[in-house]
């Protein structure tokens, strides 16, 4: 499927023309039934089409779940309260009231609320009160309904795929982010704009966002991985963690800098690291010995420095800087591992069930 900005102007063009459709189809499903209101029907498409899938699917459900709710709790007053004007006020009163006071519990309710006082309402001084209540709900099903089918069978707009190309562009914004990082730590700790991850870190929390909403809704109707999506926005919060945390060992120092005498090591640890940031944002698995190795040097020639004694040449200050920076670059490498070898029976098992 091809992918769409959602926030394009043909995204909202194809948004606008299927809302209209929805509209349309649900009134003339309802003169089809014979329906009396069937404005009914296009209000509720209207306001469950929303501009992806899953956001759809989410809204549907919250208007049919309020509405069977609100349908009850309507249908119930009117039969608990006597056909006389003040009555029917006081069985609207108390009905409402108590919709609103449950969305404490769950805001469905405030929908029922909705759907409470179209039935009350609208069936107040007709023959058949609880009849004429009931296909005024119907008339609000057939438009969620509508909805949900234009949602899905026109210009479908998925959130997995979203998601998918905001990780292949935030991976490979981390990657940069990082090199810039270590390239002002490895030049006499550069210091740098504190607010230079914000943008980033919000980017990430919204990708949460999104992940709930596959996982809660598309995953109903699509064959998502969601799996490997989750996989890929839990290391790309892990790796904004880190980031975070070289961007403060980076600015908290004071003083002249001091020359790194590992920066070689580091920089091949870099290298590997954005690798393996990037592979994760174009789907492909990081290579496990290129991290692992350049974790080897890098341990390797710490450990030779600390032998030799060039650790003491250093302030205590220096030094918390220096390992404080140092292991962030190393719990980011031990990430990437994380997922490239969690990736392995991801992939069998995918295999597996696409062979069954």
């Amino acid at each position: 499927m091809a992918y769409h900005d959602p926030t394009s102007t043909t995204a909202h063009v194809r948004h606008g023309i299927k809302t209209g459709i929805a509209a349309v189809l649900a009134y003339l499903v309802t003169q089809y039934w014979g329906f009396k209101f069937g404005y009914w029907a296009s209000i509720s498409a209207v306001i469950v089409m929303q501009m992806n899938v899953a956001d759809s699917l989410q809204m549907g459900w919250y208007r049919f779940s309020g509405t069977a709710v609100g349908a009850v709790i309507g249908v119930f007053a009117i039969l608990a309260f006597p056909d006389t004007t003040p009555m029917h006020m006081l069985s609207l009163f108390t009905s409402v009231s108590f919709c609103a006071y449950m969305t404490r519990y769950n805001a469905r309710y405030r929908m029922a609320a909705i759907t409470v006082c179209i039935v009350v309402l609208a069936s107040y001084g007709q023959p058949e009160p609880v009849q004429f209540g009931i296909y005024r709900v119907l008339e609000i099903v057939v438009g969620v309904c509508s909805a949900f089918l234009v949602s899905i069978l026109l210009w479908p707009q998925r959130v997995g795929e979203v998601l998918r190309e905001r990780m292949r562009s935030q991976f490979a914004e981390a990657a940069r982010l990082y090199e810039v990082m270590l390239e002002a730590f490895i030049d006499s700790q550069k210091v740098l704009d504190p607010a230079m991850l914000d943008n980033f870190n919000a980017g990430v929390a919204e990708d949460k966002t999104l992940y709930h909403k596959v996982a809660s809704h598309e995953r109903l109707l699509y064959h998502d991985d969601v799996h490997v999506l989750s996989l890929k926005v839990d290391t790309l919060r892990k790796c904004a963690s880190h980031l975070r945390a070289m961007l403060h060992a980076l600015n908290n120092t004071e003083g002249e800098g001091y020359d790194v005498i590992m920066k070689h090591e580091l920089r091949e640890l870099a290298e590997a690291t954005k690798d393996g940031l990037q592979a994760i944002g174009q789907g492909r698995k990081p290579s496990i010995s290129h991290l692992e190795s350049s974790l080897a040097v890098c341990e390797n020639r710490l450990s030779t420095l600390r032998d030799e004694g060039a650790t003491k040449r250093f302030y205590l200050q220096k030094l918390l800087q220096f390992f404080a920076f140092y292991h962030s670059l190393q719990f980011m490498a031990h990430d990437l591992l994380h997922y490239a070898k969690q990736m392995d029976p991801l992939v069998a098992s995918n295999q597996k069930q696409a062979d069954l």
